[in-house]
């Protein structure tokens, strides 16, 4: 299910802040996180907050990100097995996001950026209505 969501014609960065900013100003609380590589840097991570678990993959080079990584390395060599588990269960909000593509057009065609807001929102909720499973027994 979509909880929140972000676009940008720009940038992906700028959806992810936007997303963020939908989640603070909603005051909706967030367990985990899975992020890839190109969100792993300190600024991203310290944005989320300390209670959030999060789940990311190092860039090559640790060298620049001080102690932080020390937590994430620890929590790898525990277990894993377990914590790459977790990490990739962003797989299916990646599968997600195709097949919403595939579904609804992989475009935004409009123009106005309130007209661009609608569809995309209009996209979470059809999303969540495909994705609800609902037991009539």
């Amino acid at each position: 299910m979509y909880v929140a969501y972000g676009y940008s014609g720009q940038s992906e960065k700028q959806a992810f802040k936007k997303a963020l900013t939908f989640l603070r100003r909603e005051e909706i609380p967030l367990k985990s996180v899975r992020l890839d590589k190109y969100y792993s840097n300190r600024k991203n991570l310290q944005r989320l907050g300390k209670d959030v678990e999060k789940f990311v993959l190092p860039k090559k080079n640790l060298s620049t990100f001080g102690a932080e990584w020390y937590r994430f390395l620890n929590r790898i060599a525990e277990d894993p097995y377990q914590y790459l588990k977790e990490y990739f269960g962003r797989e299916l909000s990646e599968s997600y996001t195709a097949a919403d593509k595939e579904r609804f057009g992989g475009k935004i065609r409009q123009r106005r950026e309130d007209r661009r807001e609608t569809t995309c929102f209009g996209i979470a909720i059809l999303h969540n209505l495909f994705s609800v499973r609902v037991s009539l027994d």
